[in-house]
C-alpha cells in the first residue's frame, strides 16, 4: 500500500527520470527533400529557392554513364566560377566543408541519401568529378555542376 506522501514522491521521481516534453518539442522539423537528377553531362535545375535547415538529397542518374553528386559548402568569398575553373588541388582549398557524395550507375539511384543541415546564406556547389576514361575531362569540366545558397 502506498501512502499519499509516497505517491507524490514517486510521481516526482518518475518525472525526473522520464520528463514530459511539450508536444511541439517532440515534433522535429521534417527535412525538405531535393532530388538531384543527373543526365550526361549536366544536372537538371534544382528548385529556385532552397530553405536553410534539415535537407535530404537524393540522386537519380538518367544518363548512360556513372555519375556522382558531390555536395560541398564553399568558403566565404569563393565563387562557383572560381571553383569550377580551379585545378583539383586548389579546388579542395576552396571547400569549407564536404557534405557528402552519392554515386549511381547508368539509369539507377544509390541506396542511400544525404541528410544535411543547410546553413542560411552559405554557398553550396553540387558537382560530378567522374571521368569516362582516365584521359577524359572530369564531368565537372563538361558543365556538370550546379550551385545554391539556402535562404
Amino acid at each position: 500500500m502506498i501512502r499519499q506522501g509516497s505517491a507524490s514522491l514517486i510521481a516526482a521521481l518518475l518525472l525526473t527520470v522520464y520528463p514530459v516534453e511539450p508536444a511541439t518539442a517532440q515534433r522535429e522539423k521534417k527535412p525538405q527533400q531535393i532530388d538531384v537528377i543527373a543526365n550526361d553531362y549536366a544536372f537538371l535545375p534544382l528548385p529556385a529557392s532552397i530553405s536553410a535547415g534539415p535537407t535530404l538529397f537524393t540522386l537519380v542518374n538518367r544518363g548512360k554513364v556513372f555519375h556522382e553528386v558531390n555536395i560541398a559548402r564553399l568558403k566565404p568569398g569563393v565563387t562557383v566560377a572560381e571553383f569550377t575553373k580551379a585545378e583539383p588541388l586548389r579546388r579542395r582549398e576552396m571547400i569549407e566543408r564536404s557534405v557528402g557524395i552519392l554515386i549511381a550507375g547508368p539509369g539507377n539511384s544509390p541506396d542511400g541519401r544525404i541528410l544535411v543541415n543547410l546553413l542560411k546564406g552559405s554557398p553550396y556547389v553540387a558537382y560530378c568529378q567522374f571521368r569516362d576514361t582516365p584521359e577524359a575531362p572530369a564531368h565537372l569540366m563538361l558543365g556538370m555542376y550546379t550551385s545554391f545558397t539556402p535562404k
